[in-house]
């Protein structure tokens, strides 16, 4: 079994890149940022600042949203050791099947043979038989964490494709626009957006 299925935990991984995106998110506030855009916003410079401080927010928002990239492609490499190993349990237990099946032939034909050799021997299957049943909990769990990673990872493909494009564009938007009201398209555009980014990142 790959070392890196035992020292990675993927999945809290995104999520805890989600918490940090959302939470970011939600402090992004175009109110303040339009109570700023007034006549005595631009006579005493506090327009730009506040400009420029919704261009940091919009940086450190496309910085975790590249964060959350390099960790769905680690996430990635990690499901497909999972299905790999699974792959090699299965080979595996196919063989101990057979082991087994072959192992309490020959205890049925062991009438004369020596007690003590047959008590090793029905140790050692034993031993075969718990390792049997292991790998079957084991295949089981990789597949619940295979179909949790599965999921995750679609989230974050449509994050990457979709959302991100447009979140670029409506950022660049308000950053370049004149002064607008809350109930401007391009207000309105990106308040939705944060919104529908919200609900589909991935939880």
């Amino acid at each position: 079994m790959d070392n890196d299925l035992l020292r990675s935990a993927p999945a809290r991984e995104i999520r805890q890149n989600v918490e940090t995106l959302v939470e970011l998110l939600e402090s992004i506030d175009l109110r303040k940022l339009l109570r700023k855009q007034g006549l005595i916003g631009r006579f005493t410079g506090a327009d730009v600042e506040a400009r420029l401080g919704f261009e940091l927010a919009s940086q450190t928002v496309m910085e975790r949203f590249q964060q959350l990239n390099r960790t769905a492609r680690s996430a990635t490499r990690i499901r497909d050791l999972l299905i790999a190993t699974a792959q090699q349990l299965g080979e595996e237990q196919v063989r101990l099947a057979t082991v087994i099946a072959d192992a309490k032939a020959l205890l049925l034909r062991s009438a004369e043979a020596e007690p003590a050799l047959v008590a090793r021997f029905e140790r050692r299957l034993s031993n075969i038989v718990t390792m049997e049943t292991a790998n079957a909990l084991t295949i089981q769990q990789i597949a619940i964490s295979g179909g949790l990673l599965s999921s995750l990872l679609d989230r974050c493909t449509d994050v990457q494709t979709l959302l991100v494009p447009v979140w670029q564009r409506d950022s660049l938007a308000i950053i370049h626009s004149e002064p607008f009201s809350l109930r401007s398209s391009v207000a309105v555009a990106f308040r939705r957006l944060i919104g529908v980014l919200k609900k589909v990142l991935p939880e």
